[in-house]
């Protein structure tokens, strides 16, 4: 089904929206305003290329042009490339000088990159929490149980977001707001490949018992043991994104 069918006058929406603001009551100069949350059309826009990039039908490095996908949706211009801007902050496009904006595609050095930075803040994150907060690690918790259900229902996108997750919640312990949010931005180029890793996976089901073994050993102060299997299991992801995009390399260059 192609985008402008599943987003549904989206652009008589955007009038609609406008018509709202436009005809509310003006608010009295001693009244405070209460500020009211709407899902924007770039929002929207947003969600539904969202989609198609993690079902798989936008592949890594597919160009997808400014100007045909705005019209293709009914949307302008300005929406479309706050939509694009939306899922490049997320890591699952870029603007490549050549081609325009592509949905995202690592190389070898990207992963070995990221990876090298993932080992060097979930490790001392999970040896930091030496007073763990009950309330982050019922967190960690939800997370866990939410990708084991994802993994039994072979929902890869969905697997692989509570997975990103666990992992994020890791990040707390260190107690540093800043460190989040790039922690945020950086795994978030790892999304698309990681669904491919996921799907042909040969035992997927094996993968969310790892995460339930380093939730149990944090919740009973294990640190170092929880550590090692974090390592053991970086290494193996490291290495089976890196197997997946070799293969991937080699049925392209035939």
């Amino acid at each position: 089904m192609f985008l402008s069918q599943l987003l549904f006058n989206i652009s008589t929406l955007d009038n609609v929206n406008n018509c709202r603001h436009d005809l509310a009551p003006q608010s009295n100069p001693g009244m405070d305003r209460t500020p009211i949350n709407r899902i924007s059309v770039a929002d929207q826009a947003a969600s539904l290329l969202r989609q198609r990039i993690l079902e798989g039908e936008f592949r890594p490095g597919t160009p997808l042009p400014e100007l045909p996908l705005a019209s293709s949706l009914g949307i302008s211009r300005n929406t479309m490339r706050e939509a694009i801007r939306i899922l490049a902050q997320e890591g699952l496009l870029r603007r490549n000088l050549h081609r325009g904006v592509v949905v995202s595609q690592l190389s070898l050095r990207d992963v070995k990159e990221i990876y090298q930075l993932r080992r060097m803040l979930e490790l001392p994150a999970v040896l930091a929490a030496r007073r763990p907060n009950s309330d982050l690690l019922n967190e960690i918790q939800g997370a866990l149980e939410a990708y084991e259900e994802a993994v039994r229902e072979r929902n890869w996108p969905g697997a692989v977001s509570h997975d990103f997750h666990f992992h994020s919640l890791l990040i707390r312990f260190h107690g540093n707001t800043r460190l989040e949010a790039f922690y945020q931005n950086m795994i978030g180029e790892l999304r698309v490949g990681m669904i491919l890793v996921d799907r042909s996976h040969d035992d997927p089901g094996a993968l969310p018992p790892v995460h339930r073994k380093m939730y149990q050993l944090l919740n009973t102060g294990k640190l170092k043991p929880c550590a090692a299997i974090l390592a053991q299991h970086l290494d193996d992801s490291e290495a089976r994104l890196t197997g997946v995009m070799k293969k991937q390399a080699a049925r392209t260059a035939h």
